[in-house]
């Protein structure tokens, strides 16, 4: 029998849950991509990593989601609540739909992931974790993303409630990474990198290197881990 444990990870397709699939296969783990529309863009990564597709805002794919995921080896052990979406609106566009886009994403696909994790692992007898994907800006919002920033602090009260709740069958984490991956304004991370007390901004390696740590900390729950070169503190 196989002794690997199982990660699913959300939105694992591209970026920074690209980026700790290939870290975390690296480190021995099997690794269950979830993705959307970009499933094609997922590279072989050998017989340890398996793919499911879902569209997390529809409630019937959200719900079969786990259960194809525990499918693919048979158990999965953790969950990295990382799948998001960035939207720029302000107040004035902020529609009903964005609105229930961003909170289903960010709050309610990750609760009811995380109950099923719970469920599994409960009835197998072991333990486990979950790691939520914050941001250090929710501690200092801007007026360019309300319904965004709201949804990811209602993420990390949902963090903390359940690493309570869960406990302690689950640790429950957060991480809150900082500048680390462009969405192609470099001015804005050349600008960044001259403000923060480390003087630099960050990649994803920082971001995965926290991943593997909350994974393994088993002394470790309700914490949310700001990987932000000090952006927190400006």
């Amino acid at each position: 029998m196989d002794t690997k444990q199982v990660v699913l990870i959300t939105g694992g397709a591209k970026r920074l849950g690209f980026a700790m699939a290939q870290h975390l296969l690296g480190e021995g783990y099997r690794v269950v991509i979830h993705c959307n529309t970009s499933c094609n863009a997922v590279e072989n990564l050998g017989s340890d990593c398996r793919t499911v597709q879902a569209d997390l805002t529809n409630r019937e794919e959200l719900q079969t989601l786990f259960g194809r995921a525990v499918q693919c080896f048979g158990q999965v052990d953790h969950l990295v609540n990382n799948a998001s979406v960035f939207p720029s609106a302000l107040i004035e566009q902020t529609t009903l739909e964005l609105w229930d886009e961003v909170m289903t994403l960010h709050n309610t696909a990750p609760f009811f992931l995380s109950k099923a994790l719970y469920q599994h692992i409960r009835e197998r007898g072991t333990t486990g974790s979950i790691i939520n994907m914050v941001d250090t800006k929710i501690d200092a919002p801007t007026a360019s993303r309300p319904a965004y920033y709201i949804s990811k602090g209602a993420l990390l009260a949902q963090t903390k409630t359940l690493a309570v709740s869960l406990a302690p069958i689950l640790r429950v984490n957060a991480i809150s990474p900082g500048a680390v991956l462009s969405n192609g304004d470099e001015s804005y991370f050349t600008k960044m990198a001259e403000r923060l007390p480390l003087k630099h901004t960050g990649t994803a390696f920082d971001i995965v290197q926290a991943v593997a740590y909350l994974l393994r900390a088993s002394f470790v729950t309700g914490v949310n881990l700001a990987v932000d070169g000090g952006q927190r503190l400006l």
